[in-house]
């Protein structure tokens, strides 16, 4: 008895998540799609991009933003 309600439950979920889950693999695989051709075309503005990303994690300040984090609590 459990054993199909398991089943029912896992058959419910598959029916109502398999959509959303195949949305956001097109809208992931649109992005990368999108990320190649950006790469090929302009590779420098692709790199300084990089660079700014690495840059601001060089800069953070982790025990700020986790003072601030917590200061409500």
């Amino acid at each position: 008895m459990l054993d199909k309600f398991v089943d029912r439950l896992m058959e419910s979920a598959t029916l109502y998540y398999m959509p959303r889950i195949e949305e956001m693999a097109r809208a992931r695989k649109a992005e990368l799609e999108e990320m190649k051709v950006k790469v090929r075309t302009s590779p420098g503005e692709v790199e300084a991009w990089f660079g700014k990303e690495i840059q601001k994690l060089s800069n953070m300040d982790i025990k700020e933003i986790m003072k601030n984090a917590t200061a409500g609590i």
